[in-house]
């Protein structure tokens, strides 16, 4: 099948979730992925849980349809061969901090010497300039200090991080955004770059409106539970029958659509509530007619009155009640990917569907270095003396 990403090779010498991330998105669109990992260890995702037969589920999502080869960069003469893949490759993904590079050699310069179409995307926690530069990056870390945690919890709390790893989530999308624009613009003037992606940068962006405010009015971002500063009604609420719904009712017509499915008509002419601004400062009165219309109802009923009035809110799913939602079933979102020589897992689907040229999952992520003879012998034309002695000496 063609695939947009047809005939592009990369390398992914990146390791856990963010450059990983990206180079699955590549791969699900036709990249040919090479993930370099340590020899004996692998990538230290492999450790992470949940754990199936010994494998990790979440390394096997997260490197989808890449060939492992094992390569110890510590080493110069694994480093050489690095090189010799760098000739015959159009993106190599690093996220080592910016001293491990230079110690190893192995930076945009010294890339682009061996191969000047190569697009270098390099993916730290500070980016590769600044003060920070050499610091440690992860998600955890990013979101506390570009401001993230500070704003989520309740304000007579202490600050508490996200549920999961958004900035590496964010860092894979950017990360494969990115590529994307280098190998679009590398057709234009058949020359190679370096980009520079910093996790606190790609989540601070995509979190536009937070500090636009601070720098406008002065104004800090607090803490405020479950509720939306900035909107009402636009929070978590319990039903009668104890099930939490999600109600964000961002616009006029719809907040007084809800008003009219509550039997509560007179709020839309009541002066606290006229407009959003009214009710954002007489949130808690607001909040109080509406818990109270909530509590005597079945959270059934409401979602189905809510949708036929094209009111926004679910019920707050978990994760496995999610995966068996009939709305996730008709659109094939999860789907069984074979492991050659282990069970099957299922996955998440390939995102976004495009109408023709569509990507598709090839298997799960492999055993730790099940191309070694593929990309060794067939790509490298390494000869046997040659292979048996790097093995020899734990560079392969």
């Amino acid at each position: 099948m063609e695939q947009v990403l047809n005939g592009i090779r990369v390398i992914d010498a990146g390791s856990i979730l963010a450059a990983p991330g990206a180079s699955a998105l590549l791969a699900d669109f036709g990249a040919e992925v090479i993930k370099v990992e340590p020899p004996g260890t692998g990538d230290s995702l492999r450790g992470y849980s949940p754990q199936l037969n010994g494998d990790s589920l979440t390394f096997q999502v997260t490197n989808r349809g890449k060939k492992s080869v094992t390569l110890d960069l510590r080493q110069p003469e694994g480093r050489d061969q690095l090189f010799e893949l760098v000739k015959i490759s159009d993106v190599i993904v690093l996220n080592f901090r910016v001293s491990t590079v230079e110690k190893w050699g192995i930076g945009y310069e010294a890339l682009k010497a061996v191969n000047p179409k190569i697009i270098v995307l390099h993916l730290t926690g500070y980016g590769l300039t600044g003060p920070y530069r050499d610091r440690p990056g992860f998600a955890r870390v990013a979101e506390a200090y570009l401001g993230l945690t500070y704003t989520t919890g309740y304000a007579d709390r202490p600050p508490v991080p996200s549920g999961y790893a958004i900035a590496d989530a964010m860092g894979g999308v950017y990360g494969a955004f990115s590529v994307t624009l280098a190998l679009l613009e590398r057709k234009q003037s058949g020359e190679g770059q370096l980009i520079d992606l910093a996790l606190y940068e790609l989540l601070a962006k995509t979190l536009d409106g937070m500090y636009v405010g601070a720098l406008h009015t002065g104004k800090i971002p607090e803490r405020s539970g479950t509720s939306n500063p900035t909107i009402a009604p636009h929070d978590i609420y319990p039903m009668g029958d104890g099930v939490f719904v999600s109600i964000p009712a961002s616009t006029q017509s719809m907040f007084e659509r809800l008003c009219d499915i509550l039997s509560l008509a007179e709020l839309k002419e009541d002066p606290r509530f006229l407009d959003n601004q009214s009710r954002v400062k007489h949130r808690e009165e607001l909040d109080e007619y509406l818990r109270m219309k909530f509590a005597a109802m079945n959270s059934v009923d409401f979602l189905e009155r809510a949708h036929e009035a094209q009111i926004a809110a679910n019920a707050i799913n978990n994760p496995l009640e999610f995966t068996k939602d009939p709305h996730v079933i008709a659109r094939d979102f999860f789907e069984e990917i074979e492991n050659p020589g282990r069970p099957s897992v299922k996955m998440q689907g390939v995102v976004p569907k495009l109408s023709r040229t569509p990507g598709s999952i090839r298997h799960a992520g492999e055993s730790l270095g099940a191309s070694n003879e593929y990309v060794y012998e067939n790509l490298l034309r390494m000869k046997d003396e040659k292979l048996a002695e790097l093995k020899e000496k734990g560079v392969i």
